[in-house]
């Protein structure tokens, strides 16, 4: 299911905000990212949090400079995707946007596929056409440690909801920011 975020409230506009600018469907996405600014060569790991067709979101304590051109690789499930990046904006202790400018081709493989997994569409490469009269195959039988697995799974999904919980009270001042980072750090440690 994507994450739909709501356009930016009219105080968040005064403040300099604007209008939400994505056009592409973010979906909750837990990657470890590596991002590597160019011209400082500052390199910062992460948690990449939100993946969508044109960027990503990185859980970081010490975000770049919006506006830095980085090299971003992320890895999950032993499948890699590096794309040359610029950052679009920056939350202070907490992580920032980036948005794509450039990857090879395999690397638009491996972002299509994760895409397709999360948005629950067959990547068209891996699109399977079974004949009408072929029977279906026998789904496999789940790993002896299928529970666990599927505890850790149903973690991995609520921590982007815990994450935008915990940013939005931030938001709305409910929480400080310092409390707000240390729920985070916490939260992926």
């Amino acid at each position: 299911m994507p994450t739909v975020l709501p356009a930016t409230l009219p105080e968040e506009q005064a403040k300099g905000g604007g209008p939400e600018r994505r056009v592409q469907t973010r979906y909750p996405f837990t990657a470890s990212a590596d991002v590597y600014e160019l011209r400082s060569q500052t390199r910062l790991n992460g948690r990449c949090s939100d993946l969508s067709v044109g960027g990503c979101y990185v859980d970081t304590l010490s975000p770049l400079a919006v506006g830095a051109v980085v090299r971003i690789r992320l890895v999950r499930d032993s499948r890699a995707f590096e794309a040359a990046a610029v950052i679009t904006y920056a939350h202070t202790s907490m992580g920032m946007g980036l948005a794509f400018t450039g990857m090879k081709r395999e690397d638009q493989e491996v972002l299509r596929s994760w895409i397709a997994d999360l948005s629950g569409e067959q990547p068209p490469e891996l699109t399977v056409s079974l004949e009408p009269s072929a029977p279906a195959p026998a789904p496999p039988a789940p790993p002896p440690m299928a529970l666990e697995t599927e505890a850790t799974e149903t973690n991995a999904s609520l921590q982007p909801i815990v994450y935008e919980l915990i940013t939005l009270l931030m938001r709305k001042k409910l929480i400080t920011e310092n409390e707000g980072a240390l729920l985070l750090r916490r939260m992926f440690q």
